[in-house]
């Protein structure tokens, strides 16, 4: 049987829907649709100089931000993709407050990122690659989950791990093999 592309893209989102679901049973088809459109965001941040990493901010089907990592434009240390977005987020809204609404991130947050998370009382936060050297939603840290803070959430890690995985070890081999002596 022949496949079509549109087919074969359909098959892939069910069965990761069906293998994350396994551990988290409030994932459904929009946080995979959002997760890739992050992958998307990445990909073109990459493209202009900044590290591929990409957030979106919605509720529903509905986008209300979306942000790659633009400290290199910006010359901001804090311009990580995850703040962007949910400083628009909460521009856009006329609120700090987003617990109607989940994160769809490339890279799992750094502290910083997820200190902010929590902050915003986001409803849910989902994520592709895992970060062993910064992660603070599994890795080394599990700021989401801590207890002692006043607001927890959930959270789904390694969603499509392996495309936006593939996206960052593209770049920073691209980024070596520039550097290179002629």
């Amino acid at each position: 049987m022949h496949l079509t592309k549109w087919s074969r893209k359909r098959c892939r989102v069910a069965a990761t829907l069906a293998l994350h679901k396994r551990q988290h049973n409030w994932l459904s088809r929009i946080d995979l649709e959002m997760m890739s459109r992050a992958l998307h965001l990445a990909r073109a941040a990459g493209v202009s100089g900044e590290i591929p990493v990409a957030a979106i901010v919605y509720r529903g089907k509905e986008i209300i931000s979306q942000a790659a990592n633009d400290r290199e434009a910006s010359n901001d240390p804090a311009g990580h993709a995850e703040l962007v977005a949910l400083r628009l987020a909460g521009a856009k809204l006329g609120r700090w407050r987003l617990h109607d609404c989940r994160l769809a991130v490339t890279l799992e947050p750094c502290p910083m990122c997820a200190g902010a998370i929590v902050n915003s009382r986001l409803e849910a936060l989902l994520f592709g690659a895992s970060d062993p050297k910064a992660g603070a939603v599994g890795s080394l840290y599990h700021i989401p989950q801590d207890t002692r803070l006043n607001h927890r959430l959930p959270c789904a890690g390694g969603v499509y791990k392996h495309e936006a995985a593939g996206l960052l070890k593209n770049f920073f081999a691209r980024r070596r093999f520039a550097k290179r002596p002629a």
